[in-house]
């Protein structure tokens, strides 16, 4: 099941918009045109750096545990999330979705849990991801 954008969507997210933050600023800072091709090599040089950096940090990723008491896993999740300044949000089936409140929901994303017999995916951006996983396991 895939929830959320991976790395090649996150990474011309990131490069489009700072390439062309890049090459319109750097042609104000510099005084050169269009022409001259060098505030689009600045561009594509910002641009470049911040996708895959931004793609790194937050693409989605998943991530799968197992757990032999649904009740005691789901009780230790919730403990680690909300120490992470997340709330489940809403339940559908067996798809738990969990997000911060405020200006912090938009800056970092949800969290998605699937749940099966003995066995969760978890799904959020991989920043994230690799924080809860620590405290999980």
């Amino acid at each position: 099941m895939q929830f959320g954008p991976g790395f090649g969507v996150t990474f011309l997210y990131y490069f489009t918009s700072t390439a062309v933050l890049f090459t319109l600023v750097s042609s104000q800072a510099l005084g050169t045109g269009m022409g001259s091709g060098i505030p689009q090599q600045v561009g594509l040089m910002g641009g470049l750096v911040a996708g895959l950096m931004g793609a790194y940090f937050n693409r989605t990723t998943t991530l799968s545990v197992t757990f032999k008491g649904k009740k005691a896993f789901l009780s230790n999740l919730n403990n680690v999330l909300g120490q992470m300044g997340y709330q489940q949000k809403s339940e559908e089936d067996d798809l738990l979705v969990y997000e911060r409140s405020a200006l912090g929901k938009f800056l970092s994303g949800k969290v998605y849990v699937q749940l099966e017999p003995e066995k969760a995916t978890i799904a959020s951006r991989s920043i994230q991801l690799k924080r809860i996983q620590k405290q999980i396991q």
